[in-house]
C-alpha cells in the first residue's frame, strides 16, 4: 500500500514539475547498512525500511518528512534535499527518555519512530513525546503517515 502512496505522491509532485528523489543503489544501502551496524551493534533496521529507500531515498511531502541514507553513503546528489537518517537520529536524540528510539521520520504533529525497548514501531506526539500509536510493522507505520500527509 505504501508503494502505491509513493506513487500518488509522485503523480502530485510532477504536476508541480517536481520529481522525488531516486532510489538508492546496492553499494549505497551496502555502505548504510555498514554504519547502521557500527552504531547500534547489529543491523536493527527493518528490512521494509531498507525497501523504502529501495523505492524513494527520502521524502517529504505536505509537512511529513521520512529520512533518507546520508549523504556521505551516497554517490551522487539527491533531487530534493531530505532529512538524513543519522543527522535526524542525532537531533532527536534528547528526546529519546527512557525508551531507546530510532527515528524514521517526522512532521509537524507526530514522530514516527521503533521503539527498540518495546520492540513496537510508534507514532509520538510533537513535541511531548506521548505515545499517540502503535503499528505492527515499519510498513504499517509508513502507510499511516502517508495517510495523514495525502488528506
Amino acid at each position: 500500500m505504501w508503494r502505491e502512496q509513493v506513487e500518488r505522491i509522485s503523480r502530485i509532485r510532477e504536476k508541480r514539475n517536481r520529481k522525488l528523489n531516486l532510489p538508492a543503489n546496492e553499494s549505497e544501502l551496502a555502505r548504510f547498512r555498514k554504519s547502521v551496524v557500527e552504531k547500534f551493534g547489529e543491523d536493527v533496521l527493518p528490512e521494509q525500511y531498507y525497501e523504502f529507500l529501495q523505492t524513494v531515498n527520502g521524502i517529504e511531502f505536505n509537512g511529513l518528512r521520512i529520512y533518507g541514507i546520508d549523504l556521505i553513503y551516497l554517490e551522487s546528489k539527491p533531487i530534493n534535499q531530505v532529512d538524513s537518517f543519522f543527522d535526524a537520529n542525532e537531533t532527536w536524540e534528547s528526546i529519546k527518555d527512557e525508551d531507546e528510539l530510532i527515528f524514521f521520520g517526522d512532521s509537524d504533529i507526530a514522530w514516527y519512530c521503533y521503539n527498540a525497548t518495546n520492540k513496537s514501531f510508534v507514532e509520538l506526539d510533537k513535541p511531548s513525546g506521548e505515545l499517540m500509536e502503535t503499528f505492527s510493522d515499519f510498513g504499517n507505520m509508513l502507510e499511516s503517515a502517508f495517510s495523514v500527509a495525502l488528506d
